[in-house]
């Protein structure tokens, strides 16, 4: 006997009831008839069920809240005949609330035959990590808090990508204090992060999707802005954002991710495994790359905070790990700095950028990158240096050990003005220099 919890309107549940109620020989028995998705959740984790039943429809449905269904059941779906999307989120087995009962009852049997079989395979095999072969890298760009100079490096990294004649994606994650668009200038900013989000929780994101949701900055170079206000962190979840930025390896080479500071987790809702969690979207982003760049400054507090998320950071995996060290100059030492990070954490590679504020005041300011700015000032240069050994497109990557890059700090070359943008439907440069106007696609 088939154990189900239901989640349908009035008239479908009645039916479904009424109906698996006058089969002969019954295999099928309604154990639990919820009245919305938190009551089918919660009984679904005390183990009440064997298969769920709910309507698509159901207020608060989404991808997210599929996976936890199924993390404790097998699930179908039921939806109108009378919908115009064509949505399943993800589910296999899915069927109008009019369905003649036997098929019902045919689909629930399959998904639960189907999910002991899964069950069992995940158990004799190992999940295979995701290779070149899957699209394009995932590189996140995290740092500790303190405002380190991690969001102006992601940038400059995606531009230096972009520069090689590679195809780059910088996706702005940060639910904290979003600011990509702003730095570039973007004005009339889209949605992005969160709009990206939502069609994956509703089954209508792909490659073609995702790109149309993102600005053409310069050639071979695309902004997914963020969720603009911090406030919107609920709009991007878990699944959700995983299943962006599996797609975004479609869309680009190497997808360049700023990723906010804090990783904990909220201790208030540890409890609660289906609430959303504030930093989930760091957390998901950093499991999900295949490279991390960390970004730290030059100083004791920053360099201390970082030591002391060793830990969280191995715990949420991340698979090779970057470390580069921010605005080094007087009286920073060099060589202690080198000594500090590299016995002290497993890095892959070590490099070190000069302190040049003035350079980066007047790329925020205007609303541009480094490259555009302030080509030939050691900063840049050294940016150029870490995007080319540290993001290969190719399996070329660096060979094992702690390899540093260090470049004197310098001061900015104010001789190299802003070159004009080279062709693309991207970007119109508006008053003041380097504005950007968002164009459609």
């Amino acid at each position: 006997m088939i154990d189900v919890v239901l989640c349908a309107s009035g008239r479908d549940e009645v039916r479904i009831v009424h109906d698996l109620a006058q089969m002969s020989p019954a295999t099928v028995r309604i154990v639990r008839r919820c009245a919305d998705l938190a009551e089918t959740l919660a009984v679904v984790a005390a183990g009440g069920a064997d298969a769920v039943v709910i309507d698509l429809d159901v207020r608060g449905l989404g991808r997210d809240r599929i996976s936890d269904l199924l993390a404790g059941a097998a699930v179908v779906g039921l939806r109108s005949s009378e919908d115009t999307t064509t949505t399943s989120l993800g589910l296999t087995h899915v069927l109008t609330p009019d369905a003649p009962i036997g098929d019902l009852v045919e689909a629930v049997s399959i998904a639960v035959q189907e999910r002991s079989g899964v069950r069992e395979a995940v158990a004799q095999h190992a999940t295979p990590e995701p290779s070149l072969a899957d699209g394009g890298r995932l590189v996140g760009v995290w740092g500790p808090t303190g405002a380190p100079g991690r969001t102006t490096i992601a940038l400059n990294l995606a531009a230096e990508i972009a520069a090689a004649g590679r195809e780059a994606l910088l996706i702005d994650a940060d639910t904290c204090g979003p600011a990509l668009a702003q730095m570039l200038g973007v004005l009339d900013e889209s949605p992005g992060l969160a709009a990206a989000c939502r069609a994956r929780d509703r089954d209508t994101l792909d490659a073609e999707v995702l790109r149309g949701l993102t600005d053409l900055i310069r050639p071979h170079l695309r902004l997914l802005p963020g969720i603009g206000a911090p406030s919107r962190w609920p709009h991007v979840q878990e699944e959700s954002l995983r299943g962006v930025l599996q797609i975004a390896r479609q869309v680009a080479d190497v997808s360049i991710i700023d990723i906010a500071a804090l990783l904990e987790e909220d201790e208030d809702l540890s409890y609660d495994t289906l609430a959303p969690q504030r930093n989930a979207a760091a957390i998901t982003t950093i499991g999900a790359c295949d490279l991390l760049i960390v970004v730290v400054a030059a100083d004791p507090v920053s360099i201390t905070r970082l030591l002391r998320q060793r830990s969280r950071l191995q715990e949420i995996s991340a698979r090779e790990l970057h470390v580069i060290v921010n605005r080094v100059g007087p009286p920073a030492d060099a060589a202690r700095i080198r000594e500090l990070i590299a016995t002290r954490l497993p890095v892959r590679t070590l490099h070190l950028l000069p302190d040049d504020s003035a350079t980066c005041r007047r790329a925020l300011w205007e609303g541009a990158m480094l490259i555009e700015t302030a080509a030939r000032t050691p900063l840049r240069r050294g940016l150029a240096r870490i995007a080319e050994a540290v993001i290969p497109v190719q399996d070329n990557v660096p060979e094992a050990g702690v390899p540093v890059e260090h470049t004197e700090p310098s001061g900015p070359d104010r001789s190299v003005g802003r070159p004009e943008m080279a062709g693309g439907r991207s970007v119109q440069i508006a008053a003041p220099p380097g504005r950007r106007r968002r164009a459609a696609g």
